[in-house]
């Protein structure tokens, strides 16, 4: 098992895609914000914890990257050998993957499910509503013109969702079209998370209240836990 003294965690800025590494003893123990040092816009890092997570991870994608052929063969051979072993697994898409493993900043996700019909999300969107459980592991997601798919089977997802679950805290719900704002509001129609931008007030006679600017339906308060 490796120590904390021998993982490095590579983060990639949200904004710009640089990417920089850092020893997993120098990250706080707890969430920060900090600029990027190579755009200088505020990003969020992860907790030690997480980040200790995260930096298992790329250890074990590296491991697997540089076993490829070898694993492949033995897959090969075992699938050759014994037809009737497990039932085959659902195919992963295929990424646009940058030298860190995750999906570029050209990669678009679309999500299967209803009220996001019509969003397209750029990975730190698609990020941030991980975080917040908007998407669930098994909710069904598009990466660029790929089928649809698990979210939890899309390998650079899934240690997202592993992040989330071994989280202490958990950041606010934010809005689906602005992930980068807190949703104080949310749709009685579609249950639709909205910040304010996104519900703005109108008024009714001697009353105002807050719409959805997507579907045109009232908006009701979100109480954050």
């Amino acid at each position: 098992m490796l120590a904390d003294s021998d993982l490095i965690y590579t983060f990639t800025c949200p904004s710009c895609a640089g990417n920089f590494s850092t020893p997993l003893e120098k990250i706080p123990p707890v969430q920060a914000r900090f600029p990027c040092p190579h755009c200088k816009q505020p990003m969020d890092f992860p907790s030690r914890d997480q980040a200790r997570v995260y930096a298992k991870l790329q250890v074990q994608a590296r491991v697997g990257v540089a076993a490829g052929p070898t694993t492949a063969t033995a897959t090969a051979t075992a699938t050759a050998t014994d037809s009737s072993a497990a039932p085959p697994r659902e195919e992963m898409p295929t990424l646009s993957l940058d030298e860190t493993g995750g999906p570029t900043a050209d990669t678009r996700f679309r999500v299967e499910k209803p009220g996001f019909e019509a969003d397209v999300f750029d990975r730190r969107s698609i990020r941030q509503l991980i975080r917040t459980a908007e998407i669930l592991e098994n909710d069904r997601i598009r990466v660029d013109d790929g089928e649809p798919v698990a979210a939890g089977s899309v390998k650079y997802l899934h240690s997202m969702f592993l992040m989330r679950r071994e989280a202490r805290v958990h950041p606010p719900t934010v809005c689906r079209s602005h992930t980068d704002k807190v949703a104080f509001f949310r749709c009685r129609d579609s249950g639709r998370p909205l910040c304010e931008d996104c519900a703005p007030e109108k008024k009714f006679g001697g009353t105002t209240i807050r719409v959805c600017s997507h579907c045109g339906g009232t908006s009701t308060d979100l109480v954050h836990a």
